[in-house]
């Protein structure tokens, strides 16, 4: 009974490998390759060489399906085999096993559908992985921006009241000087902003990115020629895109830098520049090593490694490019290179502006600053007063409303943001309740992180990045001052 049900079950087996339309089965014997099934014969077919998926036998190249099995049992150990191979984007996984001497079968699946799937789900858990990076490296960066603009601000401020002195004319040259670089700094910070990829703002200007490009190439030729690396590029006359030179330019030397990296043998960086369906597309293309899938999907992760030394340049490079509507990718394959693809939304055709207003003259505000900082307070009052303003101030939300409620009355209101008892967004909000109409701006480190859509915006008339620019603020000065409310005689200051 158990020989009857023997045969009966090689019969099945035999009628299943005949028929499957998902396994491949051959057997191999004397180095020959035996019966094998219609799927075997199928993926036998005429197409690319096997490759190998991965591994130490990258080169290793089969002609055909029964080539690839013969070699590989050729070779067998008395043990299961199992290893993957590719072509044309068709991914088979050979198994085989030994069944006596010369003796071998072999099971072939098609698992591509399988490593999609497998590589689908890496890919979902880089990119989590990858954002809390980035939300944790977020926080941070936001906190030191904060710190950063706060120190920037007093500094600036101060600057602005050694220049406003007569006795320092001859020091007027290292003022001017010292400004500079406190405006350069700002621009630091506001790129750790991009690192934490928060700032809201979109540089509005036109910018031609051909001569950026040209000039970021030029810059990176030095470098490169000692390293025996050759930058060909092909960049003709683009249209306008919107963004920062100094910002792009970094951009570049930062992709021409990941793209040396990979050549330290030498090679050719090919730069390619075109405009395509309503926006700029420009390539930076490497002849290296490549990266494997798992790489590519950290590569904009300044924390993963994989970007070298160009790390964190691809990583702002990314929030740059994501900030001005545009966008950055790569592809690459494990010993083919890796390729960038930038992609540049066109500026809109410029508007034709008014006539410039006539310039007004400053009037005397009677203002309120509030800040929790007694140092921004005091020297910001400072600025204010050699502008000849009314100035008075309060060193906390409570202390500023409490001055309201006496019944005190402000032409204009300064608040700063971060305050520890109350926000300024909530000493917005009670000033509008108490006193309805009142022009407050707000000061802060954050300004770039803040949406034009944000709802707390309906308490203030706008937003003023620390440090702060001096030109802005006397703009503000220039406002006339508002008239108090029908039957509400304006208080005194106090």
């Amino acid at each position: 009974m158990r020989k009857g049900g023997g045969v009966k079950s090689s019969e099945a087996i035999a009628r299943w490998i005949c028929q499957s339309q998902s396994a491949a089965v051959a057997s191999i014997s004397g180095g020959q390759l035996r019966d094998p099934n219609p799927r075997f014969e199928a993926l036998d077919g005429a197409g690319e060489p096997w490759r190998w998926l991965s591994g130490p036998h990258g080169k290793v190249r089969y002609g055909s399906l029964g080539d690839l099995v013969r070699a590989e049992a050729a070779t067998l150990a008395p043990v299961p085999y199992l290893s993957r191979f590719e072509r044309s984007r068709l991914v088979i996984e050979v198994r085989l096993e030994r069944l006596g001497p010369g003796e071998a079968m072999a099971l072939v699946l098609d698992v591509t559908e399988d490593l999609r799937r497998q590589r689908e789900l890496q890919r979902d858990r880089e990119g989590l992985l990858h954002e809390e990076r980035m939300h944790a490296m977020g926080v941070l960066a936001s906190g030191v921006a904060h710190d950063l603009n706060h120190v920037l601000n007093v500094i600036a401020l101060r600057v602005a009241t050694l220049r406003a002195d007569p006795a320092l004319d001859n020091s007027r040259r290292t003022l001017d000087g010292l400004g500079r670089v406190v405006g350069e700094a700002a621009r630091i910070v506001a790129r750790l902003q991009d690192l934490a990829r928060k700032r809201r703002d979109r540089p509005t200007d036109p910018l031609d990115l051909a001569a950026v490009l040209t000039g970021a190439i030029e810059m990176a030729r030095t470098e490169a020629d000692v390293a025996g690396v050759r930058i060909e590029a092909e960049v003709p006359p683009l249209p306008l895109v919107r963004g920062s030179a100094a910002e792009l330019a970094q951009v570049f030397y930062s992709l021409l830098l990941h793209a040396r990296e990979q050549m330290p043998g030498g090679g050719v960086i090919r730069v390619r520049a075109r405009e395509e369906r309503g926006k700029v597309s420009v390539t930076v293309e490497d002849e290296g090593r490549g990266l494997e899938e798992v790489e590519l999907s950290q590569l904009f992760d300044p924390f993963s490694g994989v970007g070298g030394e160009a790390a964190l340049g691809l990583s702002v490079a990314w929030g740059v490019l994501a900030r001005l509507g545009g966008s950055l990718s790569a592809k690459s394959r494990g010993g083919m290179g890796t390729t960038f693809v930038l992609s540049f939304p066109l500026a809109s055709p410029p508007r034709r502006e008014a006539p410039p207003a006539a310039q007004r003259e400053q009037t005397r505000h009677r203002i309120l600053i509030i800040d929790d900082e007694a140092d921004n307070l005091d020297v910001l009052r400072e600025v204010l007063e050699i502008e000849q303003q009314e100035v008075a101030s309060a060193q906390s939300g409570p202390a500023a409303l409490e001055l309201f409620a006496s019944g005190s009355r402000f032409d204009l209101v300064l608040c700063d943001v971060g305050m520890p008892e109350m926000s300024g967004w909530h000493v917005a909000r009670e000033i509008q309740r108490l006193a309805s109409g009142t022009p407050v701006w707000m000061l802060t480190g954050w300004a770039n992180e803040i949406s034009e859509q944000d709802p707390r915006r309906q308490y203030v008339r706008g937003v003023l990045a620390k440090p702060i620019d001096l030109d802005q603020l006397r703009g503000l000065l220039t406002e006339p001052v508002p008239a108090p409310p029908p039957g509400e005689g304006a208080a005194a200051l106090h």
